[in-house]
């Protein structure tokens, strides 16, 4: 699996190139980034993948397991030692004097191999390939998390913006209705309680503007860190769509539930690690039983007794059969630990498996809501314009007080509300049900473990 360059100038090129989304800085020594055109939510993605962190991290955490694969390894491969040895000596000579200084040099190469063990090595070598495993499914579940992200901030932003729309005309219908208001208590038609009531409408209207334009100024830079710029970026955005053809997965419920726990990365690495601890368990199991060790020497030693030198060559191999008869209890605390490692991973993973299933249930059920909500929320906006401007007529007219015609214009106001929020529920649920169904059709014999 290949990491992908984190140098900043070569990532915001190949965006460039690939996706057509160029991005600037105004001058030199400003890191701010600067889009030439809105942006889409695929376009979004691709830079949220080059830049976040989060990708890094993951890209990271499989680069070390990579390691730890080969670590394991060694214990495979024969251990060689060179050494360089320099001694000089001086011993008593009996009671009449002492004997000549002797020193001895030279250079000796040490070998030890562990020929053979009850498991320990293999253990530990399939402990790492299962984590390495296991690394590799969290780094796509890193990406499917953040590509959930960024799709929920776009949604997000999209969303505020349209209740920011439907706010500004609010406070435009609010305005009206005041203008409306004070002209006929001009003329006699309305009292200065209409004209209270028509004041009291805008501020109202004008505060949920304020709010809305708060809340929107937040979502901005949240989805700005998602993408990986400081939160101050600007980020335009492409309008989400104005027809939506909403409807649910042609599979049931059922079918889903199965799909979702063979193609969830998380569940498949889950599964990865409860193997990996299975095998640290076997691991700890061999290191209380005997290994066989093949032990080598080669050396030349030089010895310098006063004028005399003197050269010798030395071999030496030998087999080793090593028993662990006692280590104070270490070898069975080992392997205490390494089974409660392989319990906790096993619930671990069950725990999980209902984690998934009660989000997917869960997406399952948002998705039906959402999609009946959208029909509803469209008569809804239909019906409450259509009795606002029939209020504000006979307002007009003189059949209507203003209290009808504010709460009119009030439900019209939530009616705005209420459609936005119903098609970002829409596609709040469609983006956390591919979530949760681990993005991608994965049929069972396709997955496959080390």
């Amino acid at each position: 699996m290949a990491h992908p360059r984190t140098t900043r100038l070569p990532v915001v090129a190949l965006a460039c190139a690939l996706t057509g989304v160029c991005v600037r800085a105004q001058a030199a020594g400003d890191t701010t980034p600067h889009f030439d055109q809105p942006l889409t939510l695929v376009q979004l993605t691709d830079l949220a993948l080059s830049n976040n962190p989060a990708t890094r991290i993951a890209w990271a955490e499989v680069r070390n397991s990579d390691a730890g694969v080969e670590l394991a390894r060694a214990g495979y491969w024969p251990q060689l030692t060179v050494a360089y040895d320099y001694e000089r000596q001086k011993s008593a000579a009996g009671t009449t004097g002492t004997a000549a200084p002797e020193t001895l040099y030279g250079p000796s190469v040490d070998l030890s191999w562990l020929l053979f063990d009850f498991g320990a090595r293999s253990g530990t070598v399939d402990a790492a390939k299962y984590s390495r495993t296991a690394a590799e499914l969290d780094a796509n579940q890193t990406l499917q998390d953040l590509i959930l992200e960024v799709e929920q901030d776009y949604y997000q932003v999209l969303g505020l913006q349209a209740v920011q729309d439907a706010d500004l005309q609010s406070v435009q219908d609010a305005s009206a209705n005041l203008e409306n208001a004070s002209q006929r208590k001009t003329s006699g038609l309305a009292t200065i309680g209409d004209v209270y009531q028509a004041q009291a409408a805008l501020a109202g209207a004008k505060l949920a503007l304020q709010t809305a334009q708060g809340q929107l100024a937040s979502a901005r830079g949240t989805l700005a860190i998602a993408l990986g710029y400081p939160a101050d970026t600007l980020v335009p955005l492409a309008p989400w769509e104005n027809e939506i053809s909403a409807k649910m997965p042609e599979e049931n419920v059922h079918d889903l539930l199965a799909q979702a726990a063979q193609a969830r990365p998380e569940l498949l690495a889950s599964k990865a690690q409860q193997q990996a601890a299975v095998s640290s368990l076997e691991a700890a199991r061999g290191q209380g039983w005997p290994n066989l060790t093949l032990n080598g020497n080669a050396g030349r030693t030089t010895s310098k007794i006063g004028g005399t030198k003197s050269t010798a060559n030395t071999y030496d191999a030998d087999l080793t059969l090593s028993f662990p008869l006692f280590s104070g209890f270490a070898n069975q605390a080992a392997v205490r630990q390494a089974q409660a490692a392989a319990d906790v991973a096993d619930a671990t993973n069950v725990q999980l498996i209902q984690a998934v299933q009660l989000e997917v249930w869960q997406a399952y059920q948002n998705m039906r809501t959402a999609v009946s909500n959208l029909d509803t929320a469209d008569l809804q906006l239909k019906s409450s314009q259509q009795a606002a401007d029939v209020t504000q007529a006979r307002y007009k007219n003189g059949l209507d007080s203003i209290l009808d015609v504010l709460s009119a214009q009030a439900t019209l106001a939530n009616a705005r509300v209420q459609q936005v929020q119903a098609r970002l529920n829409w596609f709040a649920a469609l983006a956390a049900m591919g979530h949760a169904m681990g993005g991608l059709d994965v049929p069972k014999d396709k997955v496959q473990l080390p």
